[in-house]
């Protein structure tokens, strides 16, 4: 039977192609002779390394052979009554420390994310949303779950959608809008968007407006890179209106404020500006022949099913949207 060929630290044991079972016995080595070496490696003694792991001296001798035998070299020889690595032995521990490394590394990690999803609940709003439905949301839930941290993020929807698929965040609520297959969709309610203006626009009085009235006017717009900002530009294609002069907003309180004062057309669910539309400050109006609808959901990994803390979530979203949100 040929021998391993070894090389320096960093290159690979490289056996005979043709040792079928030799790479068998490989590909099983049990995790626990590669500890017990690691162990007898360390201390130069298979009597002491049995007294560590609380098994016989027979038995760490005998997973010694099991595991030359298995790699086909002696990892070992005797000097006296101590034992040392051989070549082979020293160049295997250095492979062997970073494989247990790892896989220690890892289970520490696994067990730390499993506990933490225990006591933490990630959810990632889009601010808008965030702004009605948060506040009451989080106070049910920590009737129910006390113990729960709810760890709140704000973020549009592409990276709320990228976190959740990351697994950075258990669960988002966002505008849905072509998900990819790893991701799940939970309904939460749908909207239209309108115009926002000040009352003292001209389109204030209009039941009309047309596409003439469209191309015109400089529009209050939210993020580029939102699924709102591209429906809209959809829209103005549809209207065949080029969006040419607009000013990019990130938040639609500023947003608002703007209106108000005359300094363009927002485009917005009427729900967003309720106070400001019911205390006569802006002015909805809406969009002509092409409606814009939107679908907000909360989201989730397709692959796994929710926990309860996470069902009880969504179903008070959905309770507080019912409840704050007027329908359109």
């Amino acid at each position: 039977m040929p021998s391993p060929a070894f090389g320096d630290m960093n290159s690979m044991i490289v056996f005979d192609a043709n040792d079928e079972y030799r790479s068998y016995m490989l590909e099983n080595i049990d995790l626990k002779l590669l500890r017990m070496f690691s162990i007898v490696a360390r201390v130069g003694s298979f009597t002491r390394s049995a007294m560590l792991i609380d098994v016989t001296q027979s038995a760490v001798s005998h997973g010694i052979k099991r595991l030359e035998s298995q790699l086909g070299c002696s990892l070992f020889y005797k000097k006296g009554k101590s034992i040392h690595l051989t070549p082979e032995g020293r160049f295997f521990l250095g492979h062997v420390q970073r494989l247990l490394d790892l896989y220690d590394r890892t289970i520490e990690s696994v067990g730390k994310r499993f506990q933490e999803g225990r006591r933490n609940l990630n959810v990632t709003f889009a601010g808008s949303v965030a702004y009605f439905i948060l506040a009451p949301v989080l106070r049910e839930f920590r009737e129910s779950y006390p113990d729960v941290s709810v760890i709140v993020r704000l973020e549009d929807a592409p990276l709320a959608l990228k976190a959740v698929e990351e697994g950075n965040t258990d669960l988002a609520i966002v505008v849905e809008d072509r998900l990819p297959k790893s991701l799940k969709a939970h309904e939460l309610f749908q909207d239209r968007l309108q115009f926002i203006v000040s009352p003292r626009h001209s389109w204030a009085e209009r039941q009309r407006i047309i596409a003439r009235d469209i191309s015109a006017e400089h529009f209050l717009l939210y993020g580029r890179n939102t699924v709102t900002f591209r429906q809209i530009e959809d829209f103005l294609l549809k209207m065949g209106v080029k969006l040419s002069s607009y000013v990019e907003i990130p938040s639609f309180e500023i947003m608002k404020q703007l209106a108000q004062l005359g300094l363009g057309v927002a485009i917005m669910a009427p729900w967003v500006a309720a106070r400001e539309l019911q205390e006569g400050s802006l002015v909805a109006r809406p969009l002509p022949k092409v409606l814009i609808q939107r679908s907000w959901s909360v989201v989730h990994q397709a692959g796994r099913e929710l926990t309860q803390a996470e069902q009880t979530f969504l179903g008070l979203c959905r309770l507080a949207a019912k409840t704050k949100i007027p329908s359109t």
